[in-house]
Parts: C-alpha cells; structure tokens; sequence
C-alpha cells in the first residue's frame, strides 16, 4: 500500500522560497546562468515535493525522500508515537511519526497523509508494534 507525505506550510515555505527568491532577481537582472539556476531550482523543488512517499510492501516498509531511501524490515520496528520533532527526517511536516526500530537501527521519521491508516497496516505486519 502506497502512502504520500503529508505537507504543511513550514515545508512548503522552506523548500519553495530560494525559487521564489530567484524569480525576482530574474525579473531585475535578466542573465542566461540566472535563468538556468532558477530552472534548476524549480526543478529541485517540484522533484523533492512530490518524491517523498511511503510504501508497505512484503513485510518492508519503503521510505523515499528525494534521493534519499531507507528499507525498514516491519518485523524490526518496536514503537511509533506522533510527535513534532523537526530533526531531519523523511518528511515534509511537523506533524510526523516517530518510528523506533530494535537498539540498532534507530530512529525514522515519517508524515503520512493518513497517520491511522499507515500504522494500521503496519500492525498488519506486526503485532506487537506499541503505539503511544
């Protein structure tokens, strides 16, 4: 099952304004290089907008943001609580989950649309996931 991030205006803000910055030195000071970065720009932020999703599939959950992705074995994952943690995460909200898996792995943190849904199907996988 496939889940897309959630977003709110703190990530919006932050992954849209160095397109919208540029777009205004574009009007004042045309240059073909200026063009080309803020071509750049809108691409890297409409790529990293709309890339950030989360699938549970076979057991695993797939974590996918930008070029950045991360395979948790559901079976591994001890924990989920929401929080609002703003540490780097895979996720284009403040309101996210915070997925602990066994001492060793680690933290994640995800924002799906849907936060019932996503931990429902995951303790499908795993029924002896806590959640606080």
């Amino acid at each position: 099952m496939n889940f897309s991030s959630r977003k709110d205006l703190v990530y919006a803000c932050a992954i849209w304004c160095l397109p919208l910055f540029l777009i205004t030195w574009l009007i004042f000071s045309y240059s073909l290089a200026m063009l080309i970065i803020f071509v750049s720009s809108v691409f890297l932020s409409f790529w990293l907008w709309n890339s950030t999703n989360y699938k549970i599939e076979n057991g695993e959950l797939y974590i996918k943001c930008w070029i950045l992705r991360k395979r948790v074995n559901i079976q591994n994952i001890l924990k989920i609580r929401k929080t609002n943690n703003l540490l780097s995460s895979y996720a284009l909200s403040c309101e996210r989950l915070e997925i602990t898996e066994k001492k060793r792995y680690g933290k994640y943190y995800v924002s799906p649309d849907n936060f019932n849904l996503f931990i429902d199907e995951l303790k499908k996988n795993n029924s002896d996931i806590v959640v606080n």
